[in-house]
């Protein structure tokens, strides 16, 4: 029976309710880092991708339909696009910080959501609070600082975001024909979010795949969305553009790509190779049995494939840039998420199996233990690094744009031809050039107005 809960004299699923509080906390927390440690001024790509190709076209009326999907390096960022035009229209202004709380805004979903699933069938299991902990933990811990502080990089969201909802109506609702329509356009809107949402069709077809054997009914919608999801992957794998100057920062040979995976699959302990195994077996058990079995919970078969998804987010992320990777980048670390938190809901299942005979609870156990000590541990050990790098990457955010305003001010080319790092672009001539713009300069965030000594002063709003 499910479980419910009242609350101003209506009657709610349990799940719902613990599910909406995580997404609050999570947004909280996230609008807090925001306000302390963002700044208003764009950084880095937002100068090409949403500056250079987006707004200026808006501005001058030239925008076209392609432009909104063109790539950006590898990538389709079609609602990133959509983000920075919406927030320029609502606020006549170009600034980083409504861009990343409209970001903080769609990232809360994703832990509510994980818990949503996490909760729904299994409301009665005595330890399902240690699911709550782990997803509020990856809620608020800065540990991906770099999507939180930079709006330009919702993009991450919305791609992990259309996942999980698309894993879940294929595990869910396999056999319902309006579901299945909806998992396959979330599946090629998560294309057209990052150049690995390419292997969403692939997550969400083996998805379909697991549900057909482990689960009665028709399969016929299934597998033919699997044929689909097929056909959009090998698609959007074709339409990735090839960046020679990237090619130096794939790994190198298959000893490297395995070396990598093992260090991406192993984050937040990715200096330890024997990570991986135990943050990722309890999915590799509970996926087997229940391929062996032919039996699985719809529960079971969601968090077996946001475990797919994020493996397979992994593995890209390893060839793509394992050259020399030790630890990935702190903007790719919540694409793990989803799957370390599926493992969580497996340690958790397998703790609580009491059928079994006592050598196979007491293996289960400590799997689950090996689980739980090492995702623990590898989180909290990040927080004092992470939290002095918030802090450096605020202060850098402060001078960087301390020297755009004082080239706003004077013209002087001078106020950009600075040390790396100390700007918000990496070529001081480009941003030059872009802040010369009118279009660009008109919509930033600051305005140049004159002041009593006769001198022209930027204004800006916060």
């Amino acid at each position: 029976m499910m479980r419910t809960v009242r609350l101003g004299g209506y009657t709610l699923p349990y799940a719902s309710v613990v599910a909406l509080g995580v997404a609050l906390l999570s947004l909280l927390a996230r609008l807090a880092y925001v306000q302390l440690y963002s700044a208003p001024m764009p950084y880095w790509d937002q100068w090409d991708g949403e500056a250079a190709f987006l707004l200026k076209p808006w501005i001058d009326g030239t925008l076209q339909w392609a432009d909104m999907i063109r790539t950006h390096n590898e990538h389709r960022i079609l609602p990133t696009r959509l983000v920075t035009l919406g927030s320029y229209l609502i606020t006549g202004q170009w600034n980083n910080m409504y861009e990343a709380r409209v970001s903080a805004f769609v990232y809360c979903f994703i832990p509510g959501l994980l818990v949503w699933h996490a909760l729904r069938d299994e409301s009665s299991m005595r330890l399902n609070w240690l699911l709550v902990v782990a997803a509020l933990l990856v809620a608020v811990l800065p540990f991906a600082w770099e999507n939180i502080l930079v709006g330009f990089q919702s993009q991450f969201y919305f791609l992990i975001l259309s996942s999980l909802v698309a894993v879940g109506l294929a595990a869910r609702h396999h056999e319902n024909i309006i579901a299945v329509a909806t998992a396959v356009f979330l599946s090629i809107f998560a294309a057209l979010t990052m150049a690995s949402g390419m292997l969403t069709p692939v997550a969400v077809g083996a998805t379909y795949v697991l549900a057909c054997i482990c689960l009665p009914g028709r399969r016929a919608p299934a597998l033919g969305a699997t044929v689909l999801l097929a056909a959009i992957a090998i698609a959007a794998y074709i339409a990735i553009p090839v960046i020679p100057q990237h090619r130096t920062l794939q790994a190198q040979n298959v000893l490297e790509l395995v070396d990598a995976v093992s260090h991406v699959l192993g984050w937040p302990v990715s200096k330890y190779h024997a990570a991986v195994v135990a943050l990722w077996l309890p999915s590799v058990i509970v996926i087997a049995r229940m391929l062996l079995t032919k039996k699985a919970s719809r529960t079971e078969l969601v968090m077996a494939g946001i475990c797919i998804w994020s493996a397979l987010q992994g593995a890209a992320i390893a060839y793509g840039r394992g050259h020399g990777m030790e630890t990935p980048t702190s903007r790719y670390t919540e694409l793990f998420i989803p799957g370390l938190f599926g493992n969580a809901w497996f340690a958790v299942h397998l703790l609580q199996r009491t059928a079994a005979s006592k050598a196979v609870r007491v293996c289960s156990g400590l799997v689950a233990a090996a689980y739980g000590l090492t995702f623990m541990a590898g989180m909290l050990v990040h927080i004092p690094a992470d939290m002095a790098t918030v802090r450096e990457r605020a202060a850098a955010a402060q001078l960087q744009q301390k020297n755009v305003l004082r080239y706003l001010v004077t013209n002087d080319p001078k106020a950009l031809e600075v040390e790396y790092q100390q700007i918000p672009y990496p070529e001081s001539a480009r941003l030059k050039s872009l802040l010369d713009d009118p279009a660009i300069r008109n919509a930033l965030f600051v305005e140049v107005v004159p002041v009593h000594e006769g001198r022209p002063a930027p204004t800006q709003t916060r």
